[in-house]
Parts: C-alpha cells; sequence; structure tokens
C-alpha cells in the first residue's frame, strides 16, 4: 500500500494503482472519500465521525502522530479538537482477500467542564441507502460497485448497537449515558469494502477477526517509530486503550509524520 500526503488537507492512500480513499484529515469534518474497490471500482459512500452529543461542531485539525504504509497496511493518525471533546483517531486500511479493511478507533475527552450526554450515531456511512435495525453486531449493505460491512467492537459502549440508516451505529438512544469531566471513552469499528455480491456474514467475520486479534507482524517489523507504551495487540478498549490519547506521541508536536 502507499500514502500520500497534501499538507494539512488530506492523504490518499492506494494499493498498487489503485486509489482505495482519500482522508480530508484538515476538513472541519474530517471523512474519507472516494472509496473504491480492490479492482478500482467508486462506490458512493462517504464515511465520517462526529461526537455522539448534541451539536459537536466544528473539528480543528492539531497533530498528524502517523502516517506509515507497508505492502499490505496503511496507517493515518491524528489528534484533533471539536467544540466539546478532544479526539485521537486512528485510521488502518489493510488487504483482506479481494476485498480491504478500515480498521476505525479513537479516544475522545470531555473538556467541556460539564458532564456531556451522549446522543445518537458517531460513525456514519452517507449516500449509502441501508435501512435502521435493531440491536446487531454487525451491518451490511450493497452499491452497485460493491458490497460494505460495518463490524462494531464488542468493547464499545452499549454493544450491540442499534443501526440508524446509512450503515451508522447509534449506542446512545434511550439509555441515558453521560461522559463526566475530563474522562474518556473509546470507540473501535472495522468497515469492509468488497465487491459486489460478497458475503456480507464472512466479511463481519473478518471484520470480527480483525478487531479482536494480532496487529500484523510486517507492520510492527516496520513501525520503527511507535511511541512508547503503545500496545502492539488490539484488545478489549477498557483494557488496552483506556489512556490512549497521552499515549500517542504527545511529544511529537513538531516534525513530520514518516511516510513510507
Amino acid at each position: 500500500m502507499h500514502a500520500s500526503l497534501a499538507a494539512g488537507r488530506s492523504i490518499t492512500v492506494g494499493l498498487g494503482d489503485a486509489t482505495l480513499f482519500r482522508y480530508s484529515y484538515g476538513a472541519a469534518l474530517p471523512r474519507l472519500t472516494g472509496l473504491r474497490t480492490t479492482a478500482g471500482a467508486e462506490l458512493a459512500a462517504t464515511v465520517a465521525w462526529t461526537p455522539p452529543h448534541a451539536e459537536p461542531g466544528d473539528a480543528v485539525h492539531d497533530t498528524l502522530t502517523e502516517l506509515s504504509a507497508t505492502a499490505s497496511t496503511a496507517t493515518i493518525a491524528h489528534h484533533l479538537r471539536w467544540a466539546a471533546v478532544d479526539e485521537w483517531r486512528s485510521l488502518t486500511a489493510s488487504v483482506s482477500g479481494d476485498a480491504w479493511l478500515l480498521l476505525f478507533e479513537n479516544t475522545i475527552t470531555n473538556v467541556s467542564g460539564r458532564p456531556l450526554p451522549l446522543t445518537g450515531p458517531s460513525l456514519s456511512l452517507r449516500a449509502i441507502a441501508a435501512p435502521s435495525a435493531a440491536r446487531s453486531e454487525w451491518q451490511a449493505a450493497t452499491d452497485p460497485a460493491g458490497t460494505l460491512v460495518v463490524v462494531d467492537d464488542s468493547a464499545n459502549l452499549q454493544h450491540p448497537p442499534r443501526w440508524s440508516a446509512g450503515l451508522s451505529p447509534a449506542p446512545f438512544g434511550a439509555e441515558v449515558v453521560t461522559l463526566g469531566t475530563h474522562k474518556t471513552i473509546a470507540f473501535r469499528y472495522a468497515v469492509l469494502t468488497a465487491p459486489p455480491g460478497s458475503d456480507a456474514p464472512d466479511l463481519a467475520a473478518r471484520g470480527r477477526d480483525a478487531l479482536t486479534g494480532p496487529l500484523p507482524a510486517a507492520r510492527d517489523a516496520a513501525r520503527g517509530h511507535l511511541c512508547h507504551g503503545e500496545h502492539t495487540r488490539r484488545g478489549p478498549l477498557h483494557r488496552t486503550r483506556a489512556h490512549a490519547l497521552p499515549r500517542q506521541c504527545e511529544s511529537r508536536t513538531g516534525g513530520t509524520p514518516p511516510l513510507a
């Protein structure tokens, strides 16, 4: 895989001659656009995440903490600020057979100075025609160009979530969940993009494996710039990532992230 940076604006990730997506990390709403299958077919979906509370406002990008790529993976990580929360976000793309998988994980810390009620969806795949659904570990949708599956991590709050229309997990509904002042929570999802007609349960199983399994050994070996204290195994959020935000390269506020 390869990742190219347009400083302050976006990062484009590709596999061979095919572009898989563009991530507009510097936008007021950071999002993935131009999603394509590994064969190059473009889907209508965009992928975005906003803090799940009323009036989250715009995001302000702070620091790009990682940009790396190997033959089979690419990782983007950065800090960003919203009106009420500080966020650390990581996106890791990897090849999974004839599909590719996006591992989305983040932490948010309440910096509003008051308890913050959490409501509604967070992750959103816009322009995807998927109906709302009752509580489920995963949800799938089809597009003329491909198949999309989103898997919710078993350690996410309110797992399994309800699903709003458009492949959007919505864990906070009738139940009132409040994020205390200066408290941090984490979210984690697997998003799989595959050719049309792909088997959705099989894709969901791959997503589940990615959420619970170790990082690829090749990526661990290649990422010599890992921050001290960063975990090298994907595990339950409440155990491995409760303090992820301060661990992520906080001393690296200046300088340029490594490019592969």
